[in-house]
């Protein structure tokens, strides 16, 4: 059982693997799916009443989540977040009494439900329950997002997890060009859904600037999990 009692105004470093190494996001649908489910499912006057889902295949999903979603109340604000083809990270505050607890056993039932009826299969899709650990300090808060936004280069050959990253002109091109991670936002650019919390990038992060400086002062010393 987790041990962790999670508190209002907590930063938290949330994380979890597939079952066995499973990819849990096959292809961009999937990847959107979960992506806009971070979005819906982070409201605590969402129910869902039945028949057709918000999150059911539309030409306009985003659009459509956006005019649906106009009353909200998030159970946590979303600091940053990294999905990869078989885990996520993300940071999160807990915004009201068991919102994280609320948000993530929707996050994971309802995409495990989506995943499971997609692909044709039954039984857990995530190795248990998701992970946590409380961000103890500022310098840790500052170093997260960094961290969770490099593990995108776990796609490429660039060897980050060992130290200096030699050649940052690949690792920026890469980062800059992959989607489902939130260091498009610490760049500057619009998000499809208000996903982000960004009073704490531009607490943290004044300029893109001042992120870019940091990233590239990555030494490979900061590593919340193995």
């Amino acid at each position: 059982m987790r041990e962790i009692l999670f508190a209002v105004g907590n930063f938290y470093h949330i994380y979890n693997h597939g079952i066995d190494q499973r990819k849990i996001f096959q292809d961009t649908a999937d990847f959107r799916r979960f992506y806009a489910s971070m979005f819906l499912f982070n409201n605590s006057l969402y129910s869902h009443k039945g028949g057709r889902s918000p999150l059911s295949a539309c030409k306009d999903l985003y659009l459509r989540l956006l005019d649906e979603n106009i009353n909200r109340l998030p159970l946590v604000n979303i600091v940053s977040y990294c999905l990869l083809p078989n885990h996520f990270h993300i940071l999160l505050e807990q915004a009201e009494e068991t919102g994280i607890n609320k948000f993530m056993h929707r996050l994971g039932m309802g995409y495990a439900h989506y995943y499971n009826i997609r692909y044709e299969r039954t039984g857990r899709l995530f190795e248990g329950p998701f992970q946590a650990k409380i961000v103890n300090n500022d310098a840790q808060f500052m170093h997260l997002p960094r961290y969770i936004h490099l593990n995108a280069l776990d796609m490429t050959n660039l060897k980050w997890r060992e130290g200096m990253i030699s050649d940052w002109k690949e690792a920026d091109s890469f980062l800059d060009n992959y989607e489902w991670s939130s260091h498009l936002v610490y760049k500057g650019m619009k998000e499809p859904l208000p996903v982000i919390e960004r009073s704490q990038i531009k607490n943290k992060f004044p300029s893109v600037d001042n992120y870019v400086s940091f990233l590239r002062k990555w030494s490979g010393r900061y590593t919340p999990i193995k």
